[in-house]
């Protein structure tokens, strides 16, 4: 499918644009039908993208054994309030985009400006060319159609993930705990994002967890198989064992309600992150 046929078929939109201003009902109808069925351009492009493959890659682009227990899941997540994250499964870049027609103008946080432009798209893949230091990547991206109308809600972006952050200085127990209900709220969000999408196949791979997750129920791993993504959110495997301790104790310590009425799991499992993060 040609470029020029994809944005003919994404100018249909029209409609739901216009319907927009309407209340009640009709906002979370349209809210739905952004995430069912996006066909504004904008919309569409602000989702998360899995980077399959790259032609002259750098090394956040690639999937690669950095070193034992720690991988590298390359994608490019595009926001809805104009930011986005660059490998938001690995080392996090962010940065915010100005998006018109075949290109994206990008200006990372650390000041380094970059463009994608869109070579070609076919269903839902794309064919992005970065361009960043006069170095030229072709990224072979993939939708996963997993949307998050509210950036504010999104898990990947920057706010969101600061509990992803190594601290440079020990942390006491009052900004452990902050760290792990930042944690929590990660989770829920990331849960709630994939209830709503087509796509509710969802994938922790690359993401720091201690979480083991069931079908009516959420276990925390034992201390001898704790993520080493996740130790290294800690200034110390010390801190990290204590901030697993800490959740633990908050699981065991009181009782969650499970909606049996709720058909989707994914909505109960976030139903319950949300009662957790209330009681830490």
């Amino acid at each position: 499918m040609s470029i020029k046929y994809f944005c003919i078929l994404l100018s249909l939109s029209l409609l739901m644009v216009q319907c927009t201003t309407q209340q009640g009902n009709n906002d979370q109808k349209i809210a739905d039908d952004i995430i069912s069925h996006p066909k504004d351009p904008f919309q569409k492009l602000c989702q998360y993208w899995e980077v399959l493959d790259a032609e002259n890659p750098v090394y956040t682009d690639v999937y690669e054994h950095q070193e034992e227990q720690v991988y590298n899941y390359p994608g490019i997540v595009f926001m809805t309030d104009s930011t986005f994250s660059e490998n938001p499964r690995g080392k996090i870049r962010y940065g915010k985009f100005h998006y018109h027609g075949k290109m994206i103008d990008a200006k990372f946080d650390d000041g380094t400006p970059a463009k994608y432009f869109i070579q070609a798209v076919e269903g839902d893949s794309m064919v992005l060319q970065r361009i960043e230091n006069n170095r030229k990547t072709l990224l072979y991206i993939k939708a996963t159609n997993v949307f998050w109308p509210d950036a504010s809600t999104d898990p990947y972006n920057e706010k969101n993930s600061l509990w992803r952050v190594k601290p440079s200085a020990p942390e006491t127990q009052d900004q452990l705990k902050k760290r792990i209900k930042d944690c929590v709220k990660f989770y829920e969000y990331m849960f709630r994002g994939y209830a709503v999408s087509t796509n509710n196949d969802i994938d922790f791979l690359g993401l720091p967890c201690c979480f083991r997750w069931y079908q009516g129920g959420i276990l925390v791993e034992g201390a001898d198989h704790l993520d080493k993504k996740w130790i290294d959110c800690f200034y110390s495997e010390d801190q990290a064992l204590q901030a697993r301790q800490m959740i633990e104790d908050v699981l065991t310590n009181n009782k969650y309600t499970w909606d049996t009425t709720q058909t989707n799991w994914l909505l109960q499992t976030a139903d319950v992150l949300k009662q957790i993060y209330n009681k830490m």
